[in-house]
């Protein structure tokens, strides 16, 4: 164990994974990785998880842990019943990120909070290196590398190698893997217009899914009628079952 142990946020997409193989390249052992899970990831990634954890055994890596956030009282335990119960869109929609914050970072910080070795390490004054996979050119995206985070040092090693996503799906090619599809959830405001319409074709029923969480969306409080520039759906300026078609 290093004197600043080394947390991995693995997403199970192509920057993660890739960030997880340039690691292995360089010598660096991960002591903690890390898969919050939304519930409502695409099935897919989902997939994934067995390829990626044979090849975690193969190169002697920690396994991924699954995190996930737990409502304390509320009726639902994903992301999309959140959305559902309260007749509302991931706030992604709305140009916010407390979807991410949420059900991404909070479980991920809980599960180190509770890390011996992390608890070590803030002991001693040090902190814990959180590894996240932007690729290079996400630079935008660099917000917790600001130095004024007591518990974390973070490190973006994509872009230190100056890696964009295409040279990580080299980089997982190279490695005998296969290139893992976009992690994000299913029902994503930021799908790209043709990611909608595989959705609808590979999975209707998640595609249906994603339809009844904005026609309940534009049925309840949240959704303002009168206002031109309305968030519409998940598409946000329009909604999925306009871009479907």
């Amino acid at each position: 164990m290093q004197d600043q142990p080394i947390v991995v946020a693995y997403g199970m997409g192509v920057d993660s994974t890739a960030m997880l193989i340039g690691l292995h390249q360089r010598g660096i052992r991960p002591d903690l990785i890390l898969f919050a899970d939304t519930g409502g990831e695409k099935p897919d990634t989902y997939l994934y998880a067995p390829i990626i954890r044979q090849w975690l055994r193969d190169v002697d890596f920690p396994q991924f842990e699954v995190v996930r956030y737990k409502p304390p009282i509320a009726p639902y335990d994903s992301l999309y019943g959140e959305c559902y119960k309260n007749r509302t869109l991931p706030s992604l929609a709305f140009r916010m990120k407390s979807c991410s914050i949420k059900w991404k970072q909070v479980p991920q910080d809980r599960r180190v909070q509770n890390w011996e070795p992390a608890m070590e390490c803030w002991d001693a004054g040090k902190r814990v290196r959180k590894l996240i996979g932007f690729d290079a050119s996400e630079t935008r995206r660099r917000y917790g590398d600001r130095g004024k985070d007591p518990l974390y040092q973070h490190w973006y090693p994509l872009m230190d190698w100056q890696m964009d996503r295409e040279a990580c799906k080299r980089m997982i090619v190279g490695a005998g893997l296969p290139v893992p599809v976009k992690s994000a959830c299913f029902f994503c405001p930021a799908s790209k217009r043709h990611e909608i319409v595989q959705l609808s074709f590979q999975t209707p029923s998640l595609h249906r899914a994603a339809l009844v969480l904005e026609d309940r969306y534009r049925e309840g409080k949240h959704y303002r009628r009168k206002d031109s520039k309305a968030v519409q759906g998940l598409g946000i300026r329009k909604t999925w079952s306009e871009m479907s078609s």
